[in-house]
């Protein structure tokens, strides 16, 4: 069993439809036969795992000459279920909270290690609404070696399906923050501040927390969930950010 494999179903899949949607997102369409074939799951146990891929709307069918095809739909799918579950899940917290029990006003949770750091950088945008601002205190070269094109793919889909606005200060530019002002435009923007100094790190800064990103090994980011602090970090963004030098 690959990674990913096991990582499709940390988010919900079950070991037949992580199989199977492997297959046709190798494949990017296939007759149902064919993945019969590459699986080598039973034909029952297939046509079941694709009925329940497509209800989940991660893939989709149509008919050529009278034969079922099935197609992938864009990966980025995967983090509207997961939002859906995250929205079940507020209203279950909201239900808990009508009935006297609240949680604490804080919570601080760390996340260590290359893989945690990227599964929260993509969560990040997950749990971010749509036409958020997103800032960043720092932008560094480093982020995006430790996040990985692949990652950084697939950021750029999640930014552009949301509508996400970006916001950096950082202390230069340089070739990767470039590319991304490139592929994000209209929705990103870089300003430069010499108080910006270290490569080493930055604050992620939302709208109910803040998000202290490490780039040096072993990864790590603490994440603080409190409106109040997210809201003077981005007090202090905002005065820094009229005061940067402008990156066109």
């Amino acid at each position: 069993m690959t990674a990913i494999h096991r990582d499709l179903e940390k988010i919900g899949l079950t070991p037949n439809q992580a199989l199977v949607y492997l297959t046709l997102f190798r494949a990017t369409e296939a007759k149902a036969g064919e993945i019969i074939k590459k699986t080598g799951l039973h034909r029952n146990l297939v046509y079941v795992s694709l009925q329940e891929l497509t209800d989940k709307k991660l893939v989709t069918s149509s008919k050529v000459k009278g034969v079922t095809i099935f197609k992938m739909l864009s990966p980025t799918r995967l983090l509207s279920d997961l939002q859906e579950k995250e929205r079940v899940a507020k209203g279950v917290v909201e239900e808990l909270s009508l009935l006297g029990k609240s949680g604490n006003e804080q919570e601080i949770i760390v996340y260590e290690g290359i893989e945690e750091f990227r599964r929260h950088v993509l969560r990040s945008y997950a749990v971010a609404k749509r036409g958020d601002l997103i800032r960043y205190l720092g932008t560094s070269p480093r982020w995006h070696e430790v996040v990985g094109p692949e990652l950084e793919g697939e950021i750029y889909l999640v930014q552009k399906e949301k509508k996400l606005r970006m916001r950096g200060i950082s202390k230069i530019s340089f070739p990767a923050i470039k590319e991304y002002l490139r592929n994000t435009a209209g929705l990103t923007e870089l300003r430069i501040n010499p108080l910006i100094s270290s490569d080493t790190n930055n604050v992620e800064i939302l709208n109910d927390r803040i998000c202290i990103q490490s780039f040096v090994e072993p990864y790590s980011v603490v994440e603080i969930i409190n409106k109040e602090v997210a809201k003077n970090y981005q007090n202090y963004f905002d005065f820094l950010w009229k005061n940067s030098k402008v990156v066109k």
